[in-house]
């Protein structure tokens, strides 16, 4: 008697959790969920939103995946907006409390509770404005500016290797979304804009 083919496993349906065992099948996880959040036509707002939501949960859970797990060992234990923060850092160093609460969509006070966390752990510096005393600058120690630089190097590779494996259909859907995912990250940013 001959063994049944092996069937493929059955697609998700938008909204709903895959089962997955053990971090090996992440990132393919990751990958099939936002294609599925990409390639959504129709349907309400409100389960769009859902999908959304859940996508960008999954890349905050890709993001955390690429941390390392040694020094400094208070980077393990940040929230995502201490990471928002040092990312922000790592890319424009010197910037200003104001201009960087603007850049994050944060209030300067919800900022500087940041700030003191990370300037706690030997992550951040405050610096002087050699010609504004009143202006305080933000720089990663350099601690900080290799782990950073280590996280978006891990993560950049992690998401090569998954776009790889995708199919060109897959990736072009991904690839005609961004417009609109941007279009929605700019809608966010300013609606979530601090009032004076």
């Amino acid at each position: 008697m001959t063994a049944p083919a092996p069937t493929a496993p059955a697609p998700t349906a938008p909204g709903t959790r895959r089962q997955v065992t053990g971090a090996a099948a992440f990132p393919e996880r990751l990958a099939n969920d936002l294609a599925t959040v990409v390639s959504t036509r129709g349907g309400r707002t409100e389960q769009l939103a859902d999908e959304v939501v859940d996508a960008a949960r999954l890349l905050w859970q890709a993001v955390g995946a690429q941390q390392p797990a040694a020094t400094p060992a208070a980077f393990a234990k940040l929230r995502p907006r201490h990471v928002q923060v040092l990312r922000l850092l790592a890319g424009q160093p010197g910037i200003s409390v104001r201009v960087a609460a603007e850049a994050l969509s944060m209030r300067p006070h919800n900022l500087s509770t940041l700030l003191t966390d990370l300037v706690g752990a030997g992550l951040v510096e405050r610096r002087g404005d050699p010609r504004d005393r009143r202006i305080a600058r933000l720089f990663l120690s350099n601690e900080a500016r290799r782990e950073v630089e280590g996280v978006e190097r891990g993560l950049h590779d992690a998401v090569v290797h998954v776009l790889g494996r995708l199919t060109d259909v897959d990736q072009g859907r991904i690839r005609a979304a961004l417009p609109a995912l941007h279009r929605l990250v700019t809608g966010l940013t300013e609606s979530s804009a601090p009032t004076a």
